[in-house]
């Protein structure tokens, strides 16, 4: 108990320092901390990850203020992993660890969490242990995900329902826009 006492003392200083430092010096220890940081990708001022060694984090993601990510230390094989492209907006928990409470003890528990490729998380969503999130998938802004969510839909509530499929609108898009497989995609006519 004592050393989870000081790491947690140590995790709090690493975490204080990297939002005093300049962009380009936390993209420098963000690259070595997490298991894996894609290129482009953004983590905000603000953002608490635990163990974040054990998360994984796509190209052109980004993490907002306020997001909270805990993976489990103890259940081991349970990750975070968060695709190309996807967003994840302020005050959005991941939470992949958790407890079994149907033992006085409160055993640890845990899932990996996997957010599929160009999935939009709204403001202050929840999502628990287990949980996957399929491509381009919506989450509306304070949902508690309790189960996967299939791809290209849109998902609002407590828990969270499926409510209708994400409809994706065709624009001018620069010839260089890429898609989360990294292919070029052609201008729309």
């Amino acid at each position: 108990m004592l050393r989870f006492q000081y790491y947690r003392y140590a995790e709090h200083l690493f975490w204080t320092v990297c939002d005093l430092l300049p962009p380009f010096l936390r993209r420098l220890i963000f690259k070595l901390a997490f298991k894996r940081l894609g290129a482009g990708a953004i983590i905000d001022y603000g953002v608490y990850v635990r163990y974040p060694w054990i998360v994984s984090i796509g190209d052109g993601s980004i993490l907002n203020q306020g997001c909270r990510i805990y993976p489990s230390f103890l259940v081991k094989g349970a990750e975070i992993v968060i695709g190309k492209g996807v967003a994840l907006s302020p005050g959005v928990t991941l939470c992949g660890a958790s407890h079994d409470h149907g033992s006085l003890e409160l055993p640890d528990t845990a899932g990996t969490i996997r957010i599929h490729d160009r999935a939009w998380i709204g403001a202050n969503a929840l999502v628990l242990p287990g949980v996957e999130i399929g491509e381009g998938a919506v989450i509306g802004a304070g949902s508690v995900v309790t189960k996967d969510v299939p791809p290209w839909s849109v998902g609002v509530g407590n828990p969270l329902t499926v409510i209708k499929s994400r409809e994706i609108e065709t624009r001018n898009e620069p010839a260089a826009f890429e898609n989360a497989s990294g292919d070029e995609m052609p201008a729309a006519s």
